[in-house]
């Protein structure tokens, strides 16, 4: 892209986008229009009486190793922080007990997440049948592979965590398509695991070694908005806050490669660009659009996200009742409780807490108008939900010394069932539109790692993202 490119959005994608365009290219013509009065989306961190509170993602698994090159070209990796190695250590809550999520096949014995009856029928999935339905629930494919008690406690708490969704709407294919491909491919997930391990140690020994790494990375002293505040330090020349794009359109319709699109701007002016970026969530994008094509703005439109609301507490080590010895837990749905889980931050990674304190961050919400709800809460409604569920689960009975709450109406986008043909949908709509291109969570990823990819996509090899989809986010499970 060597003419002129407007992105829309400041968040981590469109500024992720707007770094590599200039990365590669440093005299290229490009603006980034951020509607807020700062960039970084919902990446951003308070610093609260000394503990470290974050609005969004409080860390990054950097499974294709872009955001540690990233750090590199920014001069900003010796900030770098790892996850501590008891963050491995992670905890279901089953019978209002954490139970420690089993780390190898010895500990699986013995776990108490599972009945006896619930480890047989697990350890009856290599004998498990594929499917031929086009598009099944990741609930209904765990059924099938490993049992409702394993699926209940252990893979509905898992989505929860990643989408906060529910695994009964979600599409497998869309969230996890490296297992729609191994069942389709083996029946078994076991075999499947097995025989891909080994063609991948073969292709492995033929192939440079990757960079990414399982290993869950944050930054010193001011968590995930270091990368924010890097990429926007670095190019704050060529973008333009308190500015929201309000529509897009080709300026000579029909629309063809040769012409310039028009971008409008709240302020009533105007800009043109040979190509644009939309780095912004997909209700925005349907707004935006609209001008253009209202059936690509109903197609965004269609998907939904989740709302989140998270409080960041903060305690004496003193009101600790058990050992904080791991990333934290997750609750199943059957336990009825209000909150989601809880990360035991201070745990994780260091400096998040003053001395002798420690952070917990509780999230709450998830799909569902119910949820929604909790959203109008006070404060101190909010507050009272988390500390009652606390008590219960951790034996919690002092109220916190800090508490930072943060409400995310729109969260995470639900890849619900139908989601792999709403996207083709829109990857045509987007083949006949010429300098149109998408970043962002909501179709390959919902991660930090899986945004920059898509970024990476569309600002050097001018593509429209959607075409690497489930094939971008293959590597999450497995690799």
């Amino acid at each position: 892209m060597n003419e002129r490119t407007v992105i829309v959005g400041g968040g981590i994608s469109g500024l992720a986008a707007l770094h590599y365009l200039k990365t590669k290219s440093p005299d290229s013509d490009v603006t980034l229009y951020e509607s807020s009065d700062r960039p970084g989306g919902v990446i951003g961190t308070d610093i609260v009486g000394g503990y470290v509170c974050e609005w969004g993602a409080s860390g990054i698994l950097d499974r294709n190793g872009l955001c540690r090159q990233l750090c590199e070209e920014l001069g900003i990796e010796d900030s770098l922080e790892s996850a501590a190695k008891a963050a491995k250590n992670r905890y279901v809550l089953r019978e209002n007990k954490l139970c420690p999520v089993p780390l190898s096949p010895a500990t699986f014995l013995f776990s108490k997440i599972l009945t006896p009856k619930g480890k047989f029928r697990l350890l009856c999935e290599p004998f498990t049948s594929p499917t031929n339905a086009a598009d099944e629930s990741i609930y209904d494919f765990f059924i099938r592979h490993i049992g409702r008690e394993a699926t209940d406690y252990i893979i509905q708490p898992m989505v929860t965590g990643i989408f906060a969704g529910r695994a009964e709407q979600l599409s497998l294919q869309a969230c996890f398509p490296k297992l729609h491909e191994l069942d389709r491919k083996y029946g078994s997930l076991l075999k499947g695991v097995i025989k891909s391990q080994f063609h991948k140690r073969k292709s492995d020994q033929k192939a440079p070694k990757r960079k990414g790494s399982m290993r869950l990375l944050s930054f010193k002293q001011k968590g995930v908005s270091v990368l924010v505040e890097a990429l926007a330090e670095r190019h704050k020349t060529n973008i333009r806050t308190g500015m929201p794009v309000v529509g897009i359109k080709k300026s000579r319709p029909p629309a063809s490669s040769n012409d310039k699109w028009s971008i409008s701007l709240i302020n009533g002016s105007n800009d043109e660009a040979d190509n644009i970026i939309l780095a912004v969530p997909a209700y925005q994008a349907s707004s935006i659009t609209l001008s253009h094509s209202e059936r690509l703005s109903g197609l965004f439109k269609l998907i939904s996200y989740a709302p989140l609301v998270v409080v960041c507490l903060g305690y004496s080590l003193s009101a600790a009742t058990r050992p904080l010895d791991g990333f934290g837990f997750l609750v199943p749905p059957k336990e009825n409780k209000k909150i989601l889980g809880s990360i035991w931050i201070s745990s994780v990674y260091n400096c998040r807490a003053p001395d002798q304190k420690f952070h917990l961050r509780v999230m709450l919400g998830g799909s569902g108008v119910a949820n929604m709800k909790l959203l109008s809460l006070s404060d101190e409604q909010l507050l009272n939900i988390v500390r009652v569920d606390l008590k219960d689960i951790m034996g919690i009975e002092v109220p916190p010394e800090m508490v930072k709450i943060y409400r995310h109406e729109r969260a995470i986008p639900e890849y619900n069932l139908g989601h792999p043909k709403l996207l083709t949908q829109i990857e045509t709509e987007l083949a006949g539109t010429p300098g149109l291109y998408l970043a962002g969570n909501y179709y390959s990823g919902v991660g930090v790692s899986d945004c920059l990819k898509t970024s990476l996509a569309a600002a050097i090899t001018g593509n429209n993202v959607y075409t690497a989809h489930a094939f971008v986010s293959a590597d999450n499970v497995l690799d």
